[in-house]
């Protein structure tokens, strides 16, 4: 296998500069399965169509092309070409200005909130097996004694940072499990809370003492109690503010102010600074390469950067958790030192509306769609906050681990990124599953490094949709398969790739397995593949639809084959304007869309919507737009363009 990854990513240089090399008006597409050369009208460059052709997106020099033409509705449109990843990832698989330098990031942490120091080091060996290469502890600062799952927000209300807790095991039992772990190649990450410490009075008790002198001396008191001799009234935040609602995200508000009015908020002083320093050296001293920093959103940027630059100095790993959907907030703790994750919560929320979709197509393009912070980030589809908290956060409202057991296999099987797993969603049998499939590919690209794998995303079999397949692959070639069932009932399992010369293994299987058979209602399978051949021969064409609209949310609603799909139909993602020439843009506002259908062969006869009632026909008795072969299109103020050639 290494062999055969190895020969590839030879062939793919050599293809690169032979791409390279071509400087005349000369593109290759494929037709009925050939390739062949055509000429282009006014074009230097290589047509593709489909997930890899993005005319917003590509170099200067297909900029320059004019091969579009502004024609009529009945224009022939071009055959589909060369197709391979997402066009909105760079070769590396990150989006552009989210690269992080600083240390290594783990890949797949558990989280194991519930656990002792002692618990968890008895099962490292299962742990290393399922692929996960970190393991993230409660916080270990001293806090109000109680049950580790029924009262574990007492893990987040500091009372000391002087000593490891014993009720966890001490900086002794943290000793011995980092050493452990160590062994396995996992490494510990301590969660920090720095931002605050236990709560002394409810929000009703500070809300009367703003206005009772004597009410606000007995909670000062009790600060002093709880917290001395180390930390005393003095080092907490003045004047107290009660953090809810509109003030929660408030940009006057984020970083002052008391969390729920309950959270006894510490002031950023060097005396508190020291303390928590002191904190961070016990962990490091103990083994932990890690730090995760609770409710870093409620500090200032260079408050938190002063715990970062001393972590990142000793080689730790750093991430924050900035409970927010706003990604200009999670910006600012992003570029401290030598680069932040911070927990993804935008993405972990597009996830619950994707995955509860029961129709491959619809979930296709809401994870298309996605505006997440990157493959940096820090992803999960729940973690304990949204789990065990009352009410939804960010729209995060999974009833259990088995419902977001689909969305935890995509996730996980993605093989992108670090993901923290809270150690309650490891069990569903496709959670395992998908953790097997990870770690096998892991192996793999690790040994292919630089190489990143790639992925491409397809709805299929048209006219259904009923399946989501993921082609993973490594300097062009194939290594792992993902397909998923979204409906209810059962389902045939077929691809859109033609991988009959392909080794395929079954993860979990035990043997050798030919693709075929059934994919259970709400499932998944995965699958190992093995060749010397590049990516395969796709049996998948793309219908690609440029769409210029002033709705809000709008759709596609086609028919394949004589199926329509259910209305309102496909959700359309935001796209830059396409870099062609000669469109005319409506003067009363409006921005670009996009689709990509997949198919087998055209036409596809369709209508847009915007999702509420009000439709986009075609002005002609017929009502309906028609694409009359798969190919690039564009649609403004209800004339459709079509590739020319």
């Amino acid at each position: 296998m290494p062999v055969a990854c190895v020969m590839n990513v030879l062939r793919w240089l050599v293809r690169r500069c032979r791409r390279r090399l071509l400087k005349g008006n000369m593109s290759v597409f494929k037709a009925n399965g050939r390739t062949q050369w055509v000429k282009n009208i006014n074009g230097e460059f290589p047509l593709r169509t489909g997930l890899d052709y993005d005319l917003a997106n590509d170099g200067e020099d297909r900029r320059k092309a004019s091969c579009w033409a502004f024609l009529c509705q009945d224009t022939a449109v071009s055959d589909t070409t060369e197709e391979t990843a997402s066009p909105d990832l760079s070769e590396d698989g990150m989006s552009e200005g989210s690269r992080v330098d600083g240390p290594p990031q783990p890949r797949t942490i558990f989280h194991a909130l519930h656990y002792t120091f002692e618990e968890l080091r008895r099962i490292l060996p299962e742990l290393a097996l399922k692929g996960f290469d970190a393991v993230q502890i409660p916080p270990a600062h001293i806090s109000p004694q109680g049950d580790l799952r029924r009262s574990w927000f007492l893990r987040y209300q500091p009372l000391s940072y002087q000593d490891i807790d014993p009720a966890l095991g001490g900086a002794e039992g943290l000793w011995r499990l980092c050493e452990e772990a160590a062994d396995f190649r996992i490494i510990v990450i301590a969660d920090c809370v720095f931002n605050h410490m236990a709560v002394v009075a409810s929000c009703q008790e500070w809300q009367q003492a703003q206005w009772d002198g004597g009410k606000m001396e007995e909670l000062q008191q009790r600060l002093d109690h709880t917290f001395g001799p180390h930390l005393n009234r003095h080092d907490f935040q003045w004047p107290w503010i009660c953090l809810e609602n509109e003030k929660w995200d408030d940009p006057h508000y984020m970083f002052e102010g008391w969390g729920c009015g309950e959270w006894s908020e510490l002031s950023c002083s060097e005396k508190v600074i020291s303390q928590h320093m002191g904190h961070l050296q016990q962990l490091l001293d103990c083994g932990v390469k890690g730090v995760r920093l609770d409710a870093a959103k409620h500090m200032r940027p260079q408050h938190v950067g002063r715990y970062v630059d001393f972590v990142q100095d000793q080689g730790g790993f750093v991430y924050a958790e900035v409970l927010s959907m706003d990604k200009q907030l999670h910006s600012q703790y992003e570029k401290l030192g030598k680069g932040v994750p911070s927990t993804d919560f935008a993405l972990a929320a597009s996830l619950v509306k994707a995955w509860r979709q029961e129709n491959g197509g619809q979930a296709a393009t809401q994870l298309q769609a996605i505006d997440h912070l990157g493959s940096h980030a820090v992803q999960f589809v729940r973690n304990h906050d949204t789990m065990f908290n009352e009410g939804p956060i960010c729209g995060i409202d999974w009833a259990n681990a088995e419902e977001a057991a689909l969305a935890w296999a995509y996730l996980i099987a993605k093989n992108e990124g670090s993901l923290l797993i809270h150690q309650d969603d490891i069990h569903p049998p496709i959670v395992q599953a998908a953790l097997a499939f990870r770690s096998d590919l892991s192996s793999v690209a690790v040994s292919a490094s630089p190489y990143p794998l790639k992925t491409e995303l397809v709805a299929w079999p048209p006219p259904s949709y009923e399946t989501l397949s993921m082609l993973l692959t490594l300097a062009d070639c194939p290594v792992g398969l993902a397909v998923f069932n979204l409906s209810s009932k059962q389902q045939r399992l077929e691809v859109p790739w033609s991988l009959e010369d392909f080794g395929v293994h079954e993860v979990r299987a035990g043997n050798n397995e030919a693709l075929g058979g059934h994919l259970a209602a709400r499932s998944a399978r995965f699958f190992l593949l093995e060749s010397a051949a590049p990516v395969p021969n796709p049996d998948v064409q793309y219908m690609t639809l440029f769409y210029f609209s002033t709705w809000e949310h709008p759709h596609i609603h086609f028919c394949v084959d004589h199926a329509w799909t259910a209305a309102p139909g496909w959700a359309l993602r935001k796209s830059e304007k396409p870099a062609v020439r000669g469109i005319k843009i409506p003067r009363n506002g409006g921005r670009w869309w996009r689709v990509d259908v997949p198919l087998r062969a055209g036409p596809v006869e369709f209508v847009l919507n915007d999702g509420r009632g009000s439709w986009d026909n075609h002005p002609s008795s017929r009502g309906n737009y028609v694409a009359e072969m798969p190919g690039l299109h564009i649609l403004v103020d209800k004339s459709l363009a079509s590739l020319c050639l």
